[in-house]
């Protein structure tokens, strides 16, 4: 059956090569560097740094296609995140961390292999007013350990936002709707299932309306716990306004090898903002959202509220302005922090209210 498999699948891709020996070539350089003075407090006094990636994370990236006739073509992307305040590579010292992958796309749709967003991250992004930055963005709610250290509050988007060795496949828009689905292989030689994940989303547009629905899985490498997640919500337009809404509910249990030593920890978080552009250069942003914890072992409700305000003033077609404040407050023992896209907050004390603001420059080429 696998012979029988590799060889359709093998015949499929000789066919594509194969379609045209006159082939048109494109190769694209491009990056963004974004950088913000943070400004915090959060408990335990007063902070103050630069930082990289206010609104989107800084990268160096290339891009290509190699068109072989009849609405076929390769296409390739290395894409390699940077801090420009200190010039230190990121995603743990990657030269490619941010994208690497390589694949074909046709008309029947785009299908990659390598290092990926997954389907669902990208789909519940676009139900974020913040889309991942300035404080108030659902991605950016951690939480601070008994013994001081920060994790993130959604680990789930965290260790799976990009999966490595996986096969994704992106289809072509039909009546409004597109599919994305992906596997991404484990690797390890001691387990067939540990780290390997599943994740898809479906995606509706039409007109000035758009939704989202992704989930997500992943093993553990040790194949003894798992990262599990699933959302729902889209964005409207009304004017020069776009509502956002959105649910986002995330899982992460993980066994030290035992089954009575496990831990587990179960978030939701419920998002509405909304963006208003006054002016062509010109746009505001708001957004309030409820932190639902679920995790076994609470003794007392420790939800939370996080508002979130931003403003981004464009002063030329590559270059903006942006400033960003958010703020939660804590209770009955939590100690939610607030951070950013590529960093974690500041420990924030136990039943302390956490601030930040901030304000930063970006520009893209």
């Amino acid at each position: 059956m696998r012979k029988a498999v590799y060889a359709v699948a093998m015949g499929v891709i000789f066919g594509l090569v194969c379609v045209s020996s006159r082939a048109q070539t494109s190769v694209m350089l491009y990056g963004a560097l974004d950088v913000l003075i943070d400004i915090s407090n959060q408990g335990g006094g007063t902070l103050t740094k630069i930082a990289n990636g206010g609104t989107f994370g800084s990268r160096l990236g290339l891009m290509g296609s190699e068109a072989f006739g009849n609405g076929y073509k390769t296409v390739f992307r290395l894409e390699s995140g940077f801090a420009p305040n200190d010039g230190t590579i990121q995603q743990s010292g990657a030269l490619f961390g941010r994208q690497a992958y390589i694949g074909f796309e046709g008309p029947e749709g785009i299908l990659t292999f390598g290092r990926q967003y997954s389907p669902e991250f990208l789909a519940l992004s676009d139900n974020d007013v913040f889309s991942g930055g300035l404080g108030g963005s659902v991605w950016n709610v951690d939480r601070t350990l008994p013994n001081g250290a920060v994790q993130g509050t959604l680990l789930t988007e965290i260790i799976t936002c990009r999966v490595n060795n996986s096969i994704l496949y992106s289809s072509p828009k039909i009546v409004g709707f597109s599919v994305g689905l992906m596997y991404g292989l484990g690797g390890g030689a001691e387990s067939t299932s540990g780290g390997t994940s599943f994740s898809g989303a479906i995606n509706y547009t039409n007109g000035t309306a758009t939704f989202h629905a992704g989930y997500v899985h992943q093993k553990d490498a040790s194949d003894f716990g798992y990262y599990k997640a699933w959302g729902l919500g889209g964005n409207y337009v009304i004017g020069p306004a776009r509502v956002y809404f959105g649910y986002t509910k995330d899982d992460y249990s993980v066994r030290t090898g035992a089954a009575s030593s496990k831990n587990r920890l179960e978030y939701a978080i419920v998002n509405l903002g909304a963006s208003y552009q006054f002016t062509r250069s010109t746009v505001v942003m708001a957004q309030v959202m409820k932190l639902i914890d679920m995790s076994g072992g609470v003794i007392r409700s420790q939800n939370a509220y996080i508002v979130g305000l931003g403003g981004i003033y464009s002063l030329s077609k590559q270059t903006s302005l942006y400033v960003g404040y958010a703020q939660t407050k804590n209770k009955n023992g939590a100690a939610y922090t607030l951070g950013q896209a590529l960093y974690y907050g500041e420990p924030a004390s136990p039943n302390s209210t956490a601030r930040v603001f901030r304000f930063g420059l970006r520009t893209t080429f």
